[in-house]
Parts: C-alpha cells; structure tokens; sequence
C-alpha cells in the first residue's frame, strides 16, 4: 500500500484490522489530547512495524510524515501463525522488542531530561536509526520534533541554535542537520 505526505494510515479508536511494515518513506504515530495539543508517540523508519495493539482498537493515529510504502498484515492472519513463518515471528518478536525498548527510552527522554537534553538525544537517536552517518536528513519538521519531545516549536528552535553555538551541529537547513562531535552531544544527552 501507498499513502502521500500527511496521509492517514489508521485513526485512533479505529479497528485494528492491521499491522503494517514500513518499506519506504517515515510515519508518525500520535495522540490528540482531550486540550487539542498533540503527542507523537514514535516515528517509524523503513523496515521498523507500527499498528500493534493489545485490543481491537488503535489507541493512537499513524500518519505519513513522506510519502510512503508499507506492507499490510492482517491481525488475524498474524495470529494464526503456524511452523512456516518462524523466521517471521523471530523478526516479529525482534521489531516487538526494539519497539518496546524506543517506548522506554522515550518515557526517560520526557521524564527526566531537559529541553537541550532532549533534542541531543534526539539526534543521536536518529543518527544510530539512520546508520550512524554524521549527516541527518530529517524527514520530520520541527513542529513535529517539538510534539515528540513534549517542547514547544520555539523551545525546539532554540535549542537547535544552542547546540550550533555550541559547534556541536551545523546546519545546512532545517532538516539536515550535520552532527560535528558525536561525543559531545552524548554528554549533552546524558
């Protein structure tokens, strides 16, 4: 399946007849709170899973951050899983697993660490997400990166020019964004 930048792939409180597979593009996974403000729980990489639920329901919204391509698995179907598809419930359980990890590192990020804090740990995150390179092309705008981190768009915008003052980070826009000491901002992070 294909949706467009900013398509909606599953609504909150919507069945969740599906489980999907991210071949190309990013996807945001978000809440709206009962006072209109918006809490993205994760973005979702290519070859990461997003869509699982413990009940019927979807308790949150997916969106296509870029245009994307995902495979969609039928809940049922992942269910009745039989001795032909092991390997596919070991990269089942393996996706499970790094996804559980992400919600918990996610839960400190906004529990315990300020707003320079948390956009270093931000970028580190998605560096080693990316491949480790020193050069992020982020997908997400920064009212995005705001929603994820529980800041606010300016908040987000200083702290990117706090780490630049710092020479921690060029940037050559707004989305890509060159880490220049690594170690640093893991101290930063810290």
């Amino acid at each position: 399946m294909s949706f467009g930048r900013n398509a909606e792939v599953y609504a909150e409180d919507e069945p969740s007849g599906y489980v999907y597979k991210l071949i190309s593009g990013v996807v945001r996974v978000s809440k709206l709170l009962p006072d209109g403000r918006r809490q993205i729980n994760a973005f979702h990489l290519p070859g990461e899973m997003f869509g699982f639920e413990a009940d019927e329901v979807h308790h949150a919204s997916a969106e296509a951050v870029t245009p994307i391509r995902v495979i969609a698995y039928r809940r049922e179907g992942m269910l009745r899983i039989n001795k032909e598809s092991a390997n596919f419930v070991r990269e089942l359980l393996n996706l499970t697993v790094l996804g559980l990890r992400h919600s918990q590192n996610h839960l400190l990020l906004l529990g315990r660490k300020n707003a320079l804090e948390r956009l270093a740990t931000f970028l580190l995150e998605m560096s080693a997400r990316m491949g480790g390179g020193m050069t992020l092309d982020l997908a997400m705008p920064r009212h995005d990166i705001a929603d994820y981190l529980g800041l606010t768009l300016e908040t987000v915008s200083r702290m990117f020019a706090t780490l630049k003052d710092m020479g921690l980070i060029e940037l050559e826009s707004a989305r890509r964004v060159h880490l220049l000491n690594k170690g640093a901002l893991e101290v930063v992070g810290a």
